[in-house]
């Protein structure tokens, strides 16, 4: 059969290797489904540490390739040949994570897997590798081609949707506009569609205390967070706000809202992270391909140690299978 999901190692020096040893030792999971975007080097040494018997079958074209359950592939055109120590930053393992990414990319693009799963990457690494996109979604924007991607994080509590992401604090708030808001609620419409919600209910987080209490305090929700609201009602979609950032996400929690749209990076990953870093899943809206990931980050603190908590992992692979045959991304 043809392979269906690309994973990327992540960065070699955190659990990323680790999390592809369990995903492959898990029986619940069909491996000829996957293709390995790393190093066999890598691979080969946690197969040996892990006790994992299947072989390991390494190629370096692009092109349409059949898997089997005889072996394990592993796309890598540069052979990563170089020692490093395992939960340390390194710009060699940055600009490994970099490479898989861009390689599981340029397959997804070519029609040739329908869905990436990325192993978690640090941030540090890349910069030192000369890597100027500070993460995933950025990297998945410019290479994939697309006018407009989404941070779409769900867990069995709460599903938030971000305007915006990986940018400081004051950058964010300044690049807020009602077109902006407007895009990113339609886009928290069209997810919920990918979970059989066909009606959402999708709450708006203010950006001020309390909302800004009707421009007490800030004038940002009356500018352009409740405009943006409003044509959103007007063009037929269930949509609330702007509520008090302190309390829209227990009333998410509570199921009054299927989907909350967040403003900026931590006003929304707070909550969601709070429920439990480890069982969630990250999700890209707006690719031509699924692409999923774990809901956490490289762990060096504990990479090597065999410790590393395979669920959100586990989850990210489901989403990505269950998501294949949906109309929206």
């Amino acid at each position: 059969m043809k392979p269906l999901i690309g994973i990327t190692m992540g960065d070699p020096a955190g659990v990323g290797p680790e999390l592809i040893v369990k995903l492959l030792k898990n029986k619940s999971f069909d491996f000829s489904k996957f293709i390995i975007f790393g190093s066999s080097k890598v691979l080969e040494y946690e197969f040996r540490k892990y006790n994992v018997r299947i072989p390991i079958k390494n190629f370096s074209t692009i092109g349409s390739v059949d898997t089997s359950k005889e072996f394990i592939l592993n796309f890598e055109p540069k052979k990563f040949d170089f020692n490093f120590e395992i939960g340390k930053i390194n710009p060699n393992c940055g600009k490994l994570a970099y490479e898989a990414i861009l390689n599981a990319i340029e397959f997804a693009n070519r029609g040739l897997i329908k869905a990436i799963v990325t192993g978690p990457i640090n941030k540090e690494s890349l910069k030192l590798a000369s890597v100027e996109l500070i993460g995933h979604t950025e990297i998945l924007l410019e290479k994939s081609k697309s006018n407009d991607v989404f941070m779409l994080m769900v867990n069995d509590e709460l599903k938030v949707i971000l305007c915006t992401i990986h940018v400081p604090l004051l950058k964010a708030v300044l690049s807020l506009d009602e077109k902006l808001i407007l895009k990113t609620i339609i886009a928290a419409n069209k997810a919920c569609y990918n979970f059989g919600i066909k009606s959402p209910r999708i709450g708006v987080a203010g950006l001020n205390p309390h909302a800004g209490e009707n421009g007490t305090m800030g004038d940002e929700e009356q500018i352009f967070i409740k405009p943006a609201i409003q044509e959103a009602i007007n063009s037929g979609l269930n949509v609330s706000g702007p509520l008090s950032p302190d309390i829209i996400f227990s009333m998410a929690r509570e199921k009054k809202f299927d989907i909350v749209v967040s403003l900026y990076h931590d006003q929304g990953l707070i909550p969601f992270k709070y429920f439990g870093v480890g069982n969630g899943v990250n999700i890209t809206m707006g690719l031509p391909f699924v692409r999923t990931s774990p809901d956490h980050g490289t762990a060096f603190d504990i990479a090597g140690k065999g410790i590393a908590n395979p669920n959100s992992f586990f989850k990210a692979i489901s989403y990505a299978e269950k998501m294949i045959n949906q109309t929206y991304y």
